[in-house]
């Protein structure tokens, strides 16, 4: 999708697989900037490296003038293509200095944060060649300037990535969907992270890792006021159920899920270590 005659948008399809007889179609978004080089940021899962080449090439580019790689955290569906798209074009690979553990280190990353098939999505490890520190300008191109904006809650070193000349505002997974998978390192610093986005003026057009564009204010504040619902949601019910001794493991994390009518699927690690992220919180 076009978003300006450099800047494009481009959905990646994939699934997560929580066990053989269980998975879940998804997508996730990629931004293209077309300029004399061209700069990427998120790659999708492994193997996405094949479809941003594809569209490179119906745009009359081809995937070796990528110059920078920028990624927004450092979860699968966001890097898992990055050491391919860097073997390929020897690129720069950028991300905030939080993110570049689990980057860098994939076994640390599925250790701390089992994702149900992990290695489905990511296979590789990619180096960081620069971090990106809260305020750092990158300049994709001529009247193309990214600004840099930590926005941790999602992942300690997440980043919002603001397009300052088209007054485009990139959110990642910052903003939380509706009944979606609970999946967050810190709720308070979430809850911080979006009430920027919600007080910034400095954008007219929303971007997230898992919408199509917004560009009109009410619908911006009425998608922003559902996450922030949401998440005061899961507030609620982690702060009525994660107390005491657990019967069993998940049990907390069961009890909360069906509490909040929400598919038992969720029931796993990654949704109970955002539960438990609350109470954490709490005790810093």
């Amino acid at each position: 999708m076009k978003l300006t005659e450099k800047i494009h948008l481009l959905p990646l399809d994939f699934e997560i697989k929580f066990n053989p007889n269980m998975k879940i179609n998804r997508f996730v978004n990629s931004l293209i900037i077309f300029g004399k080089k061209i700069t990427l940021i998120d790659t999708g899962v492994k193997g996405c490296a094949i479809k941003i080449s594809d569209y490179m090439k119906e745009n009359g580019r081809d995937i070796a003038e990528v110059e920078t790689v920028i990624l927004s955290h450092s979860h699968p569906d966001h890097i898992g293509s990055a050491a391919e798209i860097k073997r390929i074009t020897g690129c720069r690979v950028l991300a905030h200095e939080g993110e570049k553990g689990w980057i860098e280190n994939i076994e640390a990353q599925v250790k701390e944060r089992p994702v149900p098939g992990f290695f489905d999505l990511v296979d590789e490890p990619v180096k960081i060649d620069g971090s990106l520190e809260h305020g750092r300008r990158v300049k994709a191109d001529e009247n193309i300037t990214l600004k840099i904006i930590h926005s941790p809650g999602h992942s300690r070193g997440s980043i919002n990535i603001l397009f300052e000349e088209d007054r485009i505002l990139f959110t990642a997974d910052s903003i939380p969907v509706k009944n979606d998978i609970p999946n967050y390192d810190n709720f308070y610093d979430l809850m911080k992270s979006l009430n920027r986005i919600r007080t910034s003026e400095d954008y007219a057009l929303l971007l997230t890792s898992w919408t199509v564009a917004l560009n009109d204010r009410k619908e911006i504040e009425k998608f922003l006021d559902e996450g922030e619902r949401y998440l005061k949601a899961l507030d609620d019910a982690v702060k009525c159920i994660y107390t005491g001794v657990e019967a069993a493991p998940l049990e907390f994390c069961r009890k909360a899920i069906i509490k909040l009518g929400l598919p038992e699927f969720y029931i796993n690690p990654i949704v109970d270590r955002a539960f438990r992220g609350h109470i954490k919180s709490m005790l810093i």
